[in-house]
C-alpha cells in the first residue's frame, strides 16, 4: 500500500501489525496465554497485549496531534527517539498495563489488534506527507518515522511472541525488516560511536563496548 506520501512505511507496518493479529488468534498462544513469555516479567497474554498498544499508538497519537501543529524545534528521528525512550522510566508502567489489558483474553486481544491494522490502513492512507506527530513529551517527529518507530516495535515482539510459543516468526516483507535493521544501528552508533560498532560488526577483538543489543 503506497500512501499519499510515497513512502512504503506506512504499508510495511500495517501489515505487520495484520501478521501480529493472526498470530495473537492462533491456538499456540491462546493455549500460553498465562504462561511466562520470551521478555522477563511478561506473560505471552501480556506481551501480545503490548504489541497491540505499541501498534496502537500509532492512532492515539494522531488523534490528539493537531495536524496544523509545528515543533520549536528540530525533529525526533526513529534513531534519537529510541535513544530517548531508553531512558524512560515507564518501563513497569508498561508492564502493569500489558498485564491488565491481557486479561480480555486472547480472542478480544486478537479481535483489537485486527481492528487496529484495519484503522491504520485507512488512517493512513488519508493523512498527508508532511503529517506530524507529537511522542515523548510532545517532541515532534513526521507521521512516516513515528510508523518507523512502530515497526520496530511490532516485528520486535512479532519474534518475541512466536518465540514465546516455540512457532516460527511470521514472515513480513524483507523492506520491513530493513527498515528496522537501519535503525537499530542507527541507535547504535548514537550509543557508542561508529568505530565501536564497526568494530562489533568486523573486528570484535578490538571491540571495548557492548553494543548489541541496543535495547
Amino acid at each position: 500500500m503506497r500512501t499519499p506520501s510515497g513512502d512504503p512505511v506506512r504499508g510495511l507496518v500495517v501489515e505487520a501489525v495484520d501478521a501480529a493479529a493472526a498470530l495473537i488468534a492462533t491456538d499456540e498462544v491462546s493455549a500460553r496465554w498465562d504462561e511466562p513469555s520470551a521478555l522477563s516479567g511478561m506473560t505471552v497474554g501480556a506481551l501480545a497485549a503490548h504489541l497491540v498498544r505499541a501498534a496502537g499508538a500509532t492512532l492515539a497519537y494522531l488523534d490528539r496531534t493537531d495536524a496544523a501543529t509545528r515543533p520549536d524545534g528540530a525533529l525526533l528521528t526513529p534513531a534519537t527517539y529510541f535513544h530517548a525512550a531508553i531512558e524512560s522510566p515507564i518501563h513497569e508502567r508498561i508492564k502493569e498495563v500489558s498485564a491488565s489489558e491481557a486479561a480480555a483474553g486472547p480472542n478480544e486481544v486478537a479481535a483489537h489488534c485486527a481492528r487496529v491494522a484495519s484503522e491504520m490502513r485507512s488512517r493512513l492512507a488519508a493523512e498527508p506527507a508532511d503529517r506530524l506527530v507529537g511522542a515523548l513529551g510532545g517532541r515532534m517527529l513526521s507521521l512516516d518515522d513515528f510508523c518507523r518507530t512502530r515497526l520496530i516495535e511490532v516485528l520486535l515482539h512479532l519474534d518475541d511472541l512466536a518465540a514465546s510459543v516455540g512457532i516460527p516468526c511470521p514472515e513480513t516483507s524483507v523492506e520491513g525488516r530493513t527498515v528496522v535493521v537501519d535503525i537499530l544501528v542507527g541507535v547504535a552508533r548514537m550509543q557508542h560511536g561508529d568505530w565501536e560498532v564497526l568494530r562489533a560488526l568486523a573486528r570484535d577483538e578490538r571491540r571495548t563496548a557492548d553494543v548489541f543489543p541496543v535495547f
